[in-house]
């Protein structure tokens, strides 16, 4: 008989489970929006139980459809950074914060002056910005430390779906690379926790195990609830970027993966961390040993284009593909290909959520604009803008990547568009692919699952078996030429709006002081 195992991936907008065979095909999936809780403008908060009664709902699913001894794994990957705390029964201290949450911009700011930033890029080749972890804990220390005074563990999302299914209180160096390691040794650096000032939390974090280690069996009265052998072994990590680069078979030094998600995921796999000082993105430790990724995490991603889709009525423009028998993302390529690359002079800066930019600079103040727009211009001309600022956001980060690009595989949202890939690779200049499935976050935990079971030898071994390429696409050398020069007014552009973004949160937030 056919063995499965289940990819669980929770990220801001949604959580989902996919089902997936040994030989990492995608069978099915199941998944559920998240509310996103927004009690003031630079907060984003999730409700941790919402998203584990989603998990099971998720999960449940699929087991529903298949006999419980055929699943034989549940890999578990989730948004990384932000904040999550239980207590001593298990229970959420307070709602979760997520990874753009930009509430600690006072303490950033503090830091940032003070040279702590500048030191803990140097130990971690991390440059932090609002929403790693140790900001918003130091936020917390200042604002609710009762919250913190209840915690008994300070945990990272998949950590805590973890313990919902296990029992078992964990965590992983790819999620703790932000910003609490030593990245070679992958174990916890006071040295890092001192320099916050933040000593004093250090007991309240989980034991660090690799991505190979850190299995546990489901337990018992879970695995009745969902339908599950006990004998089910669940992996946590690594984390979404890690388990998204292993599920898009980005596995060798230079390969590089961009995950146009909520977020804008540049990542390039090294050899070496903290071996350069550009002073820009983050550093974190691949699932495999010996690798890391140099990231560059702009906020740029598809929210971009579900603001465009609101602003012009979604639903009309859903009912006009449906009639058409298209995707919405066929129907919006049809339209998006007829407007020249440049969309006649139309720059988009996609700096929508409330984090602000993170990468390559950081800036939590940062938003959205549209400049050069004029009578002539229609909804189209700016969808195409709004694609083609995103892809400026790719340049710049890979701009200030540290080795020579070999190969971009675009995943997430954004590789669902034929027409935004061949942006991509218009833009950046370089071959761009994309590989067969959509949910690579979720083969990417299988995938670990299967080399924590021994299924397969190594993450190599299990990459070249199960990853295949699905299509490529090549610069158009015209159009690259073409968007260099936009490039140019793209980047001079947010240079002379950040006076302006600073000044606009200070007449919002600051009154007339």
């Amino acid at each position: 008989m056919p063995k499965y195992m289940i990819g669980l991936d929770s990220g801001t907008s949604g959580i989902k489970a996919v089902l997936f065979d040994t030989e990492g095909n995608q069978i099915m999936k199941h998944g559920y929006p998240l509310t996103a809780i927004y009690q003031f403008e630079n907060w984003f908060e999730e409700d941790a139980n919402e998203i584990w009664d989603k998990a099971k709902q998720s999960i449940a699913e699929i087991t529903a459809q298949y006999p419980k001894d055929d699943i034989i794994g549940i890999g578990i990957t989730a948004q990384g950074d932000g904040l999550w705390m239980i207590d001593k029964d298990g229970e959420p201290v307070r709602n979760g914060c997520c990874f753009c949450d930009g509430r600690a911009v006072e303490e950033f700011r503090e830091w940032e002056q003070d040279g702590t930033i500048q030191k803990v890029f140097e130990l971690s080749g991390t440059r932090m910005f609002t929403g790693n972890q140790p900001a918003i804990l130091k936020w917390m220390d200042r604002h609710e430390p009762e919250a913190l005074e209840r915690a008994a563990y300070i945990m990272h999302l998949k950590d805590y779906l973890f313990y919902k299914l296990t029992g078992e209180i964990t965590s992983d160096s790819t999620d703790q690379s932000l910003i609490y390691i030593d990245m070679k040794s992958r174990q916890y650096n006071k040295e890092l926790f001192r320099l916050y000032g933040l000593e004093k939390y250090l007991p309240k974090y989980p034991p660090l195990k690799s991505c190979e280690e850190n299995k546990a069996n489901v337990l018992s009265g879970i695995a009745r609830e969902l339908g599950l052998s006990t004998h089910t072994v669940v992996t946590s990590g690594p984390m979404d970027v890690s388990a998204c680069a292993i599920g898009a078979g980005v596995v060798e030094s230079g390969n590089c993966c961009s995950i146009i998600g909520t977020a804008a995921m540049h990542e390039m796999v090294i050899d070496e961390p903290c071996a350069d000082n550009i002073f820009a993105g983050m550093t974190v430790t691949h699932a495999m040993e010996g690798k890391c990724l140099r990231l560059m995490s702009s906020l740029a991603g598809t929210p971009n284009l579900e603001w465009f889709l609101t602003i012009f009525e979604r639903e009309k423009i859903e009912e006009r593909a449906a009639a058409e028998h298209k995707t919405l993302y066929q129907y919006v390529d049809e339209y998006v290909a007829k407007v020249p690359a440049g969309a006649n002079g139309i720059m988009y800066h996609p700096y929508l959520l409330a984090g602000g930019e993170r990468a390559p600079f950081i800036n939590p103040n940062a938003r959205a604009s549209l400049t050069g727009i004029s009578v002539k211009h229609n909804s189209f001309d700016i969808l195409r803008a709004c694609f083609e600022g995103v892809a400026f956001a790719m340049l710049d980060c890979y701009c200030h990547m540290p080795l020579e690009i070999k190969q971009i595989t675009i995943c997430g949202g954004g590789s669902h568009s034929a027409v935004w890939c061949q942006i991509f690779a218009d833009v950046l200049g370089k071959k761009v692919i994309t590989v067969h499935g959509d949910e690579l976050g979720a083969k990417g935990t299988i995938i670990s699952n299967a080399v924590a079971q021994g299924i397969f030898k190594d993450y190599y071994e299990a990459v070249s078996k199960t990853v295949t390429v699905n299509k490529t696409y090549e610069p158009n050398a015209e159009n690259h030429k073409k968007y260099l020069k936009y490039f140019e007014l793209y980047q001079k552009t947010y240079q002379l709006l950040m006076e302006t973004w600073d000044m606009r949160h200070k007449i919002m937030f600051e009154g007339d002081e």
